[in-house]
């Protein structure tokens, strides 16, 4: 669309702002920043999910009656509140979507067997709900649709500045 395709029939070639909004980048945002923020979410993936590789196995004994896997809870908690929260603080999935590819690329890298033959998430039942647990949380998050848009007042109540909404009386 030209400037002069743009300018309202009666108008001195006036441009109507919204229309150029979706070309022209937000304040602060170039593609220095968003390439970094690609690379910060990819590595944060990494770093949640060699934390969770490393700590996935710890338990604590519960007064001698059970174990409680206190480390695969707190990876399992930490995924999902990396993911969510990038989902939930940004308007697109792509910061997400890196995230989740370094976790579960990540994992799935640690459970092969080293050449020296140490492996790092051994075939329990914990390091079983490890290796599938990041992938089905990713799978998760980024299905789940996006939050709904702000749905519109209902008829005859005005939105206002605080918590409540008021009636609105009809003048007469």
């Amino acid at each position: 669309m030209s400037l002069a395709e743009s300018a309202p029939s009666g108008g001195a070639g006036e441009v109507r702002s919204s229309e150029f909004a979706a070309a022209e980048p937000a304040v602060g945002e170039s593609w220095l920043v968003r390439v970094g923020s690609w690379v910060v979410a990819l590595l944060l993936g990494v770093v949640f999910g060699m934390i969770g590789t490393v700590v996935n196995q710890a338990t604590i004994s519960v007064f001698g009656w059970f174990t409680l896997p206190i480390g695969l809870v707190m990876a399992i908690l930490a995924s999902i509140l990396l993911l969510v929260g990038l989902r939930l603080i940004l308007p697109t999935r792509t910061l997400a979507l890196l995230a989740a590819i370094g976790l579960v690329g990540i994992v799935a890298a640690l459970t092969l067997q080293s050449p020296g033959g140490s492996v790092l998430i051994p075939a329990n039942v914990y390091g079983y709900i490890w290796t599938f647990a990041p992938t089905i949380i990713s799978l998760i998050v980024l299905a789940w649709p996006n939050r709904l848009a702000r749905r519109t007042p209902a008829a005859g109540i005005r939105a206002t500045s605080s918590a409540a909404a008021e009636p609105v009386v009809p003048s007469e």
